[in-house]
């Protein structure tokens, strides 16, 4: 399997972290609250590894509709981010988008999503 490299950086697991240098191979599996878990760096890693699935499967000659039909890569998104921020993920996602000011949106609605989940 194809993974990012990110320095220092951890995915929750069962019941403990697992270092980014080992396959992902859970990934795609990762509940809202193990979203929660990461920190922004690993958000941001988490993030760019689910739009570069989604780009793989949208080149393979995949629409999204079909993608949606299948599976839903948003699913354990969509309840942690605020409604403002969802759709710029969607599309970010979608169109392969991972500039600055993009990215730093994105990154601010998780940020909100993990202070109005833990206060």
């Amino acid at each position: 399997m194809d993974v990012l490299q990110c320095n220092n950086s951890t995915f929750p697991g069962k019941n403990k972290s697992i270092k980014f240098k080992t396959e992902m191979k859970n990934y795609l599996k990762f509940s809202t609250n193990d979203i929660l878990e990461l920190s922004d760096n690993d958000f941001t890693v988490y993030f760019k590894l689910i739009q570069k699935d989604l780009q793989k499967k949208l080149n393979s000659g995949k629409t999204i509709d079909e993608l949606l039909d299948e599976e839903d890569p948003f699913e354990a998104l969509e309840p942690i981010l605020p409604e403002e921020i969802y759709p710029i993920v969607v599309l970010a996602m979608i169109n392969n988008i991972q500039t600055e000011n993009v990215m730093s949106a994105i990154l601010e609605g998780f940020q909100k999503a993990k202070k109005k989940q833990f206060k």
